[in-house]
């Protein structure tokens, strides 16, 4: 079947800012995410970590802050009957949740639920991914499906890029939710297609 389920707004929503200000602001957008979710019926909201500022010092990032918040979120996210979830981020210079081993650490820890995005997993780790997910899975509520050809996050549709689908669909039995986060309609149906033969 079908569910509604939304993704948070990522762009200058960052609870891993160093400006208290600036992650007070992105609890804040997350908290009405969550009530939009709830009026609108659906059933989940995923949501990314934050990240490096493009420029500026280095800086030790505020996790401890950043859990605390998440922690709220997440109890507000109950209260309103939806289930929040943390995704990973693809691989980059300025992204701090795209090791799937850290990812599936702070999971634990928050007690939250995650999104999986496979197409950043490949990303991120390639063929070892299909190591790390299997144990990954049980904290998992959604999986977000896309493909790109292994250096950057293209969203590509299913079988136009390099992820290996074939050894990660058969993983992904009891995943109570799977999205299809491809960019252009041609891709979505060429993905729909190619999971009804698999």
């Amino acid at each position: 079947g079908f569910a509604i389920s939304l993704h948070a707004p990522v762009a200058d929503v960052n609870l891993m800012s160093p400006h208290p200000a600036v992650r007070a602001l992105a609890e804040e957008k997350l908290r009405r995410c969550l009530e939009l979710a709830a009026d609108i019926g659906a059933g989940s909201v995923t949501f990314h970590l934050g990240y490096r500022p493009l420029m500026g010092a280095p800086f030790a990032p505020p996790w401890g802050e950043a859990q605390e918040a998440i922690g709220r979120l997440g109890a507000a996210g109950q209260d309103l009957g939806i289930t929040l979830c943390l995704e990973n981020d693809p691989k980059s210079p300025h992204t701090l949740l795209w090791n799937l081993e850290l990812f599936g650490k702070l999971l634990s820890e928050l007690g939250i639920p995650g999104t999986l995005d496979l197409g950043h997993a490949w990303i991120a780790h390639h063929e070892k991914a299909f190591e790390l997910i299997p144990s990954l899975l049980p904290l998992v509520h959604t999986v977000h499906l896309h493909d790109n050809r292994g250096d950057h996050d293209e969203h590509l549709g299913l079988g136009e890029g390099t992820l290996n689908l074939g050894r990660v669909w058969p993983l992904l039995t009891g995943v109570p939710a799977v999205v299809l986060e491809v960019k252009n309609p041609a891709g979505l149906a060429r993905s729909l297609e190619l999971l009804r033969r698999l």
